[in-house]
């Protein structure tokens, strides 16, 4: 069933980052072929890989953004060197704080989809296991996540529009299964980690 979820939800994730990509390109279609994006962004840790970089889009509103990231894991660090792509869907539900050139928004929540790519890790069971051996599949991953970000405006003259730093707390599909299932030998600091990252927004 869990492996249900991740296909029936990936398309529908996938759709919506193409939507917004699209409602963006028709915004600008008279300037534009292809909008370059509204930010990158250069993460540490947090599911997308060892170190990754993204770009994405913002809705007119500010309040939803769809990013894609390529990560990258060293062997020194996983054993193997694991390339992965991830999407994901930030959602700011509360205004930003500004004051002068700074502008904080105190909360960021959304969803994360990684698929690591590899003949170490499938998405369904291969043919000499047993049907359903493992309970998840072992190229993609999904994760929830909770955080904020704080920035600076860019003197004017400059393509940059705003620089910001943000930090998420995530927690992958998998390790809340667990911690609900194992309550007593799992707590929330168990199944949890940080990511920090780099926000780079252009006009």
């Amino acid at each position: 069933m869990l492996k249900k979820h991740h296909f029936k939800w990936s398309p529908i994730m996938i759709t919506f980052f193409l939507l917004m990509m699209t409602d963006s390109l028709s915004a600008q279609k008279k300037n534009f072929k292809v909008k370059p994006p509204d930010y990158i962004k250069l993460q540490y840790a947090g599911g997308a890989g060892f170190v990754s970089v993204g770009a994405g889009y913002s809705s007119k509103n500010q309040k939803l953004e769809g990013d894609l990231f390529y990560g990258y894991v060293p062997k020194s660090i996983g054993g193997v060197r694991i390339h992965s792509i991830s999407l994901k869907f930030n959602w700011i539900p509360i205004h930003s704080v500004e004051i002068k050139k700074y502008q904080v928004e105190p909360l960021t929540m959304g969803l994360l989809i990684n698929y690591s790519f590899g003949k170490q890790y499938f998405s369904f069971d291969p043919p000499y296991y047993p049907y359903r051996y493992y309970s998840f599949p072992t190229a993609i991953h999904s994760a929830i996540f909770f955080g904020g970000r704080a920035g600076i405006k860019v003197p004017t003259k400059s393509f940059i529009h705003r620089l910001s730093f943000y930090y998420e707390i995530l927690s992958f599909d998998r390790e809340i299964i667990s911690l609900v299932s194992n309550p007593k030998s799992l707590h929330i600091p168990d199944i949890v980690t940080l990511s920090l990252g780099t926000r780079i927004s252009f006009e």
